[in-house]
């Protein structure tokens, strides 16, 4: 996924302290597109990506919805693994996995 293609989920706010339109019709596009992966649910619920639960809980659509307008995304989460996108570019496993996960975990420790 090309980061830019997900800008929109780190520009919320705009210089008046409303959001940006898009950051809303692109929030639920995230969420038809979380809903629609009926395996990486709980129930009805989904995996909150928001900058406050960071993946770890799952919450009903519209409390994920005002954790987005409230604190955000999740920091680097350009895709959306635990909601069942699946990262086609990337052969590195990376630590933090359900944070945005900034640091690479390597199969062997280079220091050896």
């Amino acid at each position: 996924m090309n980061n830019l293609k997900r800008i929109w989920m780190y520009e919320r706010l705009d210089g008046r302290g409303g959001f940006y339109s898009r950051f809303v019709i692109r929030v639920d596009e995230f969420i038809q597109f979380a809903c629609s992966q009926p395996n990486r649910m709980s129930g009805d619920k989904v995996r909150c990506p928001c900058a406050k639960c960071q993946n770890y809980k799952f919450m009903d659509v519209e409390t994920v919805k005002c954790h987005f307008y409230q604190y955000g995304f999740i920091k680097n989460y350009f895709i959306w693994k635990h909601q069942g996108e699946r990262d086609d570019t990337s052969e590195t496993s990376y630590g933090n996995a359900l944070h945005g996960g900034d640091q690479p975990i390597f199969e062997e420790n280079p220091y050896r």
